[in-house]
């Protein structure tokens, strides 16, 4: 009585304490076999080595051909003899062959098999054994991710598998408040990147511990807290997520509690940033001077006339002066400083077999290599698991706060300020005016840096998982999940009156506050079915899921200027609205549901098969087009377990050939695209009452963007080789873009519609050779490398978007045409530089040469995508020493080159105010017969884009450098579980074959870390 008392007390407590919400528990295994009823059978339980029960353990008497698997509390019986040989294997583990005893259970631990441990494929609904797998799929460990680098799990991932692409961002460089834009496989979907205020459309989804995620989200995880990150490639492996997966899906399992006595984790390092400048190529003061003067602005003709001959040598003579008396800013160091970030992750866990629980808390606080540029993040988890007889709860709560600054002021403010002028007056004061004449104005960024001006963002997100499992029979499990998730994001960016940029402005009018407010909730639940069963070589997993979401959010803003000179920050100080200004007020609800059924079968483990059929409802889309169906198919082939092979080929322990096909959908869109809208005109009326216009034309019937994904795929592993090969071909038909319409219609924005078809065709491939590997000694050094190539090409446009192509000519470099690659490089061809008189010569298309520019004469003259791009390294343990190196590469890509089209020509009177690249000086024609790349420095004509300016961007990058220790011994000595110290360099260098600016708004920087881990 006191024990079932004590059950019903701790059920009370944990569904108390998840208030009405529950919590996850990882789903392992393949499900379980029935129980033998004969006399003559062997029970017993199964455990890891934490004293864990372990479900969905494979039981085999080999002998007798009779298999079963364990129930969720690691029992098993099995029709046997004592005597009989049983096997034990589970995915993870290392299999045991032990001798069953009749009359009494048995008591089996499994080790962890570290080199195995990936062999399970984490789905987030259905684990499955890779062997028996047939998608594409790669699932690394926390070790394995904390081999790049601690600072986050998504740069890790990038370094490890060929597929996971993260774009580098000029612009944003190491911003440590910007997330990055993410691809796996590709884009599917030709509209835009990633925007603050937008869904990206090319963004995989991100599923944690089995529910729906953000990027945000994973992207603050601290690595030490993470079990394994699961990367879902083909429709094989991502139909299960039916309509939301043909971007890939990445699924991370965070760490759970394990049974035992109490347990205290502690993880933290210390990093240290450093700004790399190497990518910039500025003039010195002597050089932007004596530039000046050849290019003419001394002279009459640059904006002055020839009665200004006096100033403009007076101008001279004063910036001369300020050079030869030694002044030359380096205002490239201006708003830097050396960044510093510190993490800290605690976690005691312990329990019963019947009760655990987890109890953690984390602080992760980075000041940028920018001043003003900070992000600190607070959080607190509690994870419990509740067994009872047949039944599992299980909770994981979560609260994460996150505050950021950005500087007011962008980094290429500072980096284009003349290094001939003075940060500061004669008094040693900041200056508002590097200068402020008739012949020049330009502001001082020093100054409006230092004003009460600011940019700071809140940010706070809760969730709280809560998942039931219950065991009716062994081959059946049940399971119903509820999550919820609670963010609000704040900010507010004030703009001191005093700011330069207001300078013309009405007093009444200088300075802005914006702030905005957005709140979301979002519930998703689900109800799985889960039946599993072993018929002599006959294995069969059979699963059904149902699932619903709701996502509303509200956001609002608004904005007011007009501010008081001085310490008066807040709106109540404006005086009020801009013109025509009002306050922002959006409400968004999305709901969608997922009915999936998936099998999975094996037959003797050599001949696979997977099937995935899902029917899937969104709001996004139009109001006839609810609903849609996906669908996928895989068939493998374990060829090293046919007999032929084994005997011919016994050191091969993997050879599987795969092949999947099916269309996963995209939901990644706004989904007020199908809405019609309107507008009120408040400055018309009529009968009855307020005009309005129709603001967004929606489209009803707007369909589903869905992709045809066909993969073909083999895997090969002996003790020293690991070798995957992928080949896939995507079909996205048809596409979700926006057209322009006629202004007629009153519309001024897009109409979305389907339209077109996009055809992607890639190859995969990654490999590891061990030169050493010796795991008696714990002696190992491996070699790795990753590849990837794709091409893409657009069709059935039908020339809706030529209004966009023609507004792009020498403006922009994309185009999209059919039967061209989105990623294509468009411009005018150059015959270079005429030596004679120092004007560039344009080819024709009919091969003819020309000064006269024609728009109509552009091509293809190159790809942004490289031809080939991966990550190559090399790993060496010893007896708990680790050294790894990693690095990324990309090949045959071209670009068009900003600087040189920028800050090279181009450069009018008015942009003299600004510091120029090198090369302006040093590379442009001067005088007749001068071989030169750049036209005539002297040249004031605006030069049009074209093939002069696309340039070969190979690139070789030295990701990280990790060197470890584990003190095992010592940490015996001190009752320590374990104990690591770490060090990390990550980002040493970039080499380019193209030399451009890099982080123009905020630079890139390098970092070295320490870190140090223990538990007890």
């Amino acid at each position: 009585m006191k024990a079932k008392g004590l059950h019903l007390f701790l059920l009370i407590v944990l569904l108390l304490s998840s208030t009405s919400m529950a919590a996850y528990a990882q789903q392992t295994g393949e499900g379980t076999a029935g129980y033998a009823t004969s006399k003559s059978s062997v029970t017993g339980f199964v455990f890891d080595s934490e004293g864990e029960p372990l479900p969905g353990v494979t039981v085999k008497i080999p002998k007798k051909n009779v298999a079963t698997v364990t129930d969720i509390n690691g029992a098993f019986s099995i029709h046997g003899n004592t005597g009989d040989i049983i096997s034990f294997s589970y995915i993870g583990k290392k299999p045991a062959d032990l001798k069953a005893t009749v009359g009494s259970p048995m008591r089996v631990i499994l080790d962890d098999d570290t080199e195995t441990i990936t062999e399970v494929v984490v789905t987030g609904i259905v684990n499955k054994d890779k062997n028996s797998f047939t998608g594409s799929a790669s699932t690394f460990t926390a070790e394995e991710l904390k081999m790049v680098g601690v600072q986050n799990p998504i740069a890790s991932l990038a370094a490890l598998d060929p597929a996971f692409n993260v774009l580098t961002n000029e612009l944003a460089g190491s911003d440590p408040n910007h997330m990055p834009d993410i691809n796996i496989r590709g884009k599917s979907s030709v509209i835009g990147t990633r925007d603050d205020a937008v869904n990206d459309p090319n963004q995989p989804l991100f599923i944690v511990d089995g529910f729906e995620s953000s990027l945000e989200a994973v992207y603050n995880m601290d690595v030490n807290r993470i079990a394994s990150m699961t990367i879902l490639k083909d429709a094989a492996s991502t139909a299960i997520y039916g309509s939301k997966a043909a971007n890939g899906v990445v699924v991370v399992e965070t760490v759970k509690p394990k049974a035992g006595q109490l347990r205290f984790n502690y993880s933290g390092s210390a990093a240290v940033s450093t700004p790399d400048l190497t990518s910039y190529n500025l003039m010195n003061a002597s050089e932007k001077l004596e530039f000046e003067r050849l290019a003419g602005r001394y002279t009459a003709g640059w904006g002055a006339g020839p009665n200004d001959y006096v100033t403009l040598s007076q101008k001279y003579n004063e910036y001369l002066a300020n050079v030869q008396s030694g002044v030359d800013t380096y205002w490239l160091s201006v708003p830097l400083r050396t960044g510093w970030t510190q993490k800290h992750d605690v976690y005691v866990d312990g329990g019963s077999n019947g009760f655990m629980f987890g109890i953690g808390a984390n602080y992760s606080g980075t000041t940028g290599v920018m001043k003003d540029s900070k992000r600190n993040s607070y959080g607190g988890k509690l994870d419990l698991i509740y067994r009872l007889n047949k039944l599992q709860f299980s909770n994981k709560f979560s609260a994460t706060h996150t505050s950021s600054q950005d500087p007011v002021v962008e980094y290429n403010q500072y980096a284009s300020a003349n290094p001939y002028y003075k940060k500061y007056d004669e008094n040693g004061d900041i200056s508002r005016w590097l200068e402020n004449s008739d012949f020049a104005r330009a502001a001082n960024p020093l100054y409006n840096a230092s004003l009460n001006s600011r940019k700071k963002k809140s940010d706070l997100m809760l969730t709280n998982y809560f998942i039931v499992e219950y065991n009716p029979i062994h081959q059946l499990r049940v399971r119903g999940k509820f999550g919820l998730t609670h963010t609000t994001n704040d900010g507010e960016n004030f703009v001191s009156p005093e700011d330069t940029r207001f300078d013309s402005y009405d007093r009444t009018r200088k300075g802005s506050f914006t702030s905005t407010n957005q709140k979301s909730t979002r519930y998703d639940a689900s109800f799985t079915a889960i039946y599993a069963d072993v018929f002599g070589k006959h294995r069969i997993n059979f699963a059904g899921d149902f699932k619903a979401s709701q996502n509303k959010s509200l956001t609002q803003g608004y904005n007011v200027v007009g501010f008081p000179e001085g310490n008066y920050t807040y709106p109540s100080f404006s005086n009020g609205y801009p013109e025509g200004g009002v306050p922002t007020y959006y409400e968004d609800t999305q709901r969608s549901t997922n009915l999936l059924a998936t099998l999975n079968y094996a037959y003797d483990n050599r001949y696979l098969v997977d099937a995935n059929y899902a029917l899937s409802g969104s709001s996004v889309f139009g109001s006839t087009k609810k609903f849609t169906n996906t669908w996928s198919v895989g068939l493998g082939w374990n060829i090293m377990n046919e007999k032929f092979f084994r005997d011919a080929f016994p050191y091969v322990s993997m050879l599987k050939l795969r092949a999947s096909i099916g269309n996963p959908g995209n939901q990644g869109f706004d989904s007020a695209r199908s809405l019609i809208t309107y507008k009120f005109l408040y400055n018309s009326f009529n009968y009855f009452g307020n005009s309005t216009i129709l603001d967004q034309f929606g489209n009803r019937d707007l369909k589903w963007q869905t992709t045809i994904d066909r993969n073909i795929g083999v895997d090969f592993r002996t003790e020293r080789v690991n070798f995957e090969f992928d080949y896939y071909d995507k079909n996205t038909d048809p596409l979700l873009i926006g057209v322009s319409v006629p202004l007629s219609t009153g519309i001024t924005g897009l109409w979305n519609t389907n339209l077109g078809i996009q055809k992607s065709r890639g190859i995969l491939a990654s490999a590891q050779y061990y030169i050493l590997r010796n795991l008696k000694d714990r002696l190992t050094w491996s070699v790795r490398g990753t590849l990837r190539h794709e091409n893409i090409k657009l069709d059935k446009l039908n020339g809706v978007l030529d209004d966009l192509n023609q507004v792009g000519k020498n403006t922009t470099t994309k185009r999209y045409f059919d039967g061209a690659d989105p990623d294509a490089i468009w411009a005018v061809q150059s015959a270079g530089i005429d030596p004679a008189n120092g004007k560039e010569m344009f080819i024709k298309k009919d091969g003819s040469y020309t000064y006269d520019y024609d728009p109509d004469d552009e091509t293809i003259v190159g790809n942004t995508r490289a031809k080939v791009e991966g990550s190559f390294g090399t790993n060496f343990n010893y007896r708990g020493l680790t050294l790894s190196l990693n690095f990324s590469y990309k090949i045959g890509g071209k670009a068009f080159n900003e600087a040189l089209f920028n800050k090279v020509e181009n450069i009018t009177s008015s942009q003299m105010i600004y510091n120029q690249d090198k090369r302006a000086f040093y590379d442009r024609w001067q005088k007749p017969g001068d071989h030169a790349q750049f036209k005539n420095i002297a040249d004031k004509v605006p030069t049009p884009m074209s093939s002069r300016f696309v340039q070969l961007n190979n690139v070789l990058s030295f990701q990280s450098l990790n060197v470890s220790y584990d003190f095992y011994e010592f940490a015996t000595r001190m009752k320590l579980e374990s104990l690591r110290l770490s060090f990390y360099c990550n980002d040493l260098f970039w080499w380019s074959t193209i030399k451009q600016e890099r982080g123009t708004a905020y630079p890139f920087a390098r970092s070295y870390t320490l870190a140090l881990s223990f538990s007890f």
